[in-house]
């Protein structure tokens, strides 16, 4: 299981940059063998310094979570080994957001399937700035049911931590297995009113007990939007 960097305690520094870099270890090694014919042992360490051009002493320091190469080179390193970037970093697809080393935070954006996930890369101190929580996760947007609020291209940033319905909002709703964003009125005669922006699309009222089955389940909480070319 792969491990969870956090920035809570800077005393902790060294422990957690020493983290970061077994976990890349790790993850590297499991790439490397994935793509076969790449020995083990002293074999693999020359066979990575060639793969990438570099020193036989960096690529020892990679395979045994003593250094990690630059962030830049990720992408072609993830390419060569027929991998992602997010593999490498954080291992098996994980949710939500993750610390990569003392810069960078992984947010997890999907499309309308969760399968299909890519990874955000932003400064700890953009999330802060943003108002935006540790955990968010994301989904760019392809439907146009939340017109204006969210068009075609548009990111949604929701925290999947949030799976009940505590009060009107907007939230990320799965309904009958599609991943929908509406906004949430309760309290009303019939229960729970979904709204869609797009008047096109109109409104649906479903009795609260329908988040007790298995045909509709809060998702998240939509705490922010990426408003793109607007």
């Amino acid at each position: 299981m792969n491990s969870v960097i956090h920035l809570d305690n800077q005393d902790d520094k060294s422990l957690r940059q020493k983290a970061f870099r077994k976990q890349f270890a790790d993850n590297l090694n499991a790439a490397l063998d994935r793509r076969g014919a790449i020995p083990a042992g002293y074999g693999r360490v020359t066979a990575v310094a060639e793969l990438f051009r570099v020193s036989q002493n960096s690529a020892a320091n990679w395979l045994r979570g003593d250094g990690v190469p630059e962030l830049a080179r990720l992408p072609e390193i993830a390419e060569t080994l027929n991998t992602t970037v997010e593999q490498l970093i954080i291992g098996a697809q994980g949710t939500g957001a993750n610390v990569i080393d003392e810069r960078y935070t992984v947010v997890d954006i999907h499309g309308g399937s969760e399968d299909e996930a890519h990874a955000l890369y932003l400064l700890p101190e953009a999330l802060r700035e943003l108002g935006l929580p540790r955990g968010v996760t994301a989904m760019k947007v392809s439907a146009d049911d939340m017109d204006p609020y969210l068009r075609p291209g548009d990111v949604v940033f929701y925290d999947p931590r949030v799976t009940r319905i505590h009060a009107n909002g907007v939230y990320m709703l799965r309904i009958h297995g599609a991943l929908v964003v509406r906004r949430v009125q309760r309290g009303t005669v019939d229960g729970l009113r979904l709204i869609c922006d797009n008047e096109r699309f109109g409104s649906e009222s479903l009795p609260e007990t329908a988040l007790e089955s298995d045909s509709v389940e809060v998702v998240g909480h939509v705490v922010g939007r990426l408003l793109v070319g607007r």
